[in-house]
């Protein structure tokens, strides 16, 4: 393993471990055993080791889930991811904690805005016919960023303990928030129908790879497989 990839391996770890905000630089040198000008030689801020943990972790999990589902129905795309981001937050403290601090710092949008959950909700936005052509990119714009504000706002108050809320209000949430932002009818049939696929689609893909539910089990640990449960 090269420097670079030993000192961003650490980091990961201790991220999770420990937390982001109680891992300094100096502690992933020392475990890494590497000068600490080093670390900041191949990543100038922390931000960027844990925004690249963040994306790394959302695409293992969107890719996960597009083995079951249609790859035309980005709605349900969507829906589903959110819902089984939720449920892993709900299982795994470390994963609760790291999702906590991105949301704390302000990293969730950023790591979003790079990766594949995007490119869904910008089809959304293209597919859209109530929306003026000249208006989708304002939407785009303005979806995600609703979007992730409402994710970022209650998963904080809900983690700080200053409001009482599960995590499955959380999602009912944030899911009339993106369909308001995204500005689709907001069917009720049509969302409990989602929400329904979307649960047995988790169930049957949390069966199939449990690894899915401990994410240190596929986020640093190196040549880690996510193997299918036989």
């Amino acid at each position: 393993m090269n420097t670079r990839d030993k000192i961003y391996n650490t980091a990961k770890r201790l991220y999770l471990e420990n937390g982001y905000a109680n891992t300094p630089n100096t502690m992933i040198a020392k475990e890494a055993g590497v000068n600490l000008g080093l670390v900041t030689y191949y990543f100038k801020t922390k931000d960027i080791i844990a925004s690249d943990m963040l994306n790394y972790n959302y695409e293992t999990l969107y890719s996960h889930l597009l083995k079951y589902l249609p790859t035309d129905d980005e709605l349900l795309q969507l829906i589903t991811f959110f819902k089984l981001h939720f449920k892993l937050t709900g299982i795994d403290p470390h994963y609760d904690r790291f999702i906590y601090e991105m949301n704390k710092f302000d990293l969730l949008e950023k790591a979003t805005r790079d990766g594949n959950l995007y490119e869904l909700y910008k089809t959304l936005v293209a597919q859209n016919n109530q929306i003026a052509s000249s208006d989708k990119g304002l939407t785009l714009d303005c979806a995600v960023t609703a979007s992730f504000g409402v994710i970022r706002a209650l998963t904080m108050k809900q983690y700080e303990k200053e409001i009482q809320i599960s995590k499955e209000e959380i999602f009912d949430l944030c899911i009339n928030q993106m369909f308001y932002s995204l500005k689709i009818d907001s069917n009720h049939l049509l969302i409990k129908s989602l929400i329904s696929s979307a649960n047995c689609t988790i169930d049957r893909l949390l069966e199939e790879y449990p690894q899915l539910t401990q994410v240190k089990n596929y986020l640093y640990i190196e040549d880690a497989a996510i193997v299918r449960k036989q």
